[in-house]
């Protein structure tokens, strides 16, 4: 009967420590920052040189608030993951399709307010946006399934 119970449950009905979410989300943090540098550095390293031609060469660690204000929005978005993977666990969805939901949300909200509106002011180029923003997408979709097959709570 217990068993039944929780398989109707609401979101976040499942505990999951707080630590254990804080742990997830800063490893996914760490991925998120290192998929995409590769990402930036690798795949999408023409478009950026494009960007960056006739700017002035800035050292990328001259202090530490760039290091900070450069890797933290990472960091944030894997705590909402983690955070929202664990509050999402019922029995309702399985634990993939809760966290591409995750993955998609969390993508759209980073992408939007970072990406976009970066290419709307004119700082970047459209075309680079996209890129950029399909190269968010798919480094957090397997990031996001990740955190919720780690963060996965077993009813007893």
């Amino acid at each position: 009967m217990e068993e039944h119970q929780t398989k109707e449950s609401s979101p976040g009905k499942n505990k999951v420590k707080a630590s254990r979410i804080l742990l997830v989300g800063l490893l996914i943090g760490f991925l998120l920052n290192l998929t995409g540098w590769l990402g930036n550095n690798i795949l999408l390293k023409d478009m950026w040189v494009e960007v960056g031609e006739g700017l002035p060469v800035v050292a990328w660690r001259n202090n530490i608030w760039s290091d900070i204000f450069s890797l933290a929005p990472d960091f944030l978005y894997g705590l909402a993951i983690a955070w929202l993977c664990a509050f999402l666990q019922t029995g309702t969805y399985s634990t993939i399709s809760n966290s591409l939901r995750v993955g998609i949300y969390v993508s759209l909200v980073g992408g939007i307010t970072t990406y976009f509106a970066i290419a709307n002011s004119g700082f970047i180029p459209w075309k680079l946006a996209l890129a950029s923003f399909l190269l968010v997408i798919i480094t957090k979709l397997p990031l996001a399934i990740l955190a919720g097959k780690m963060l996965k709570t077993t009813s007893t």
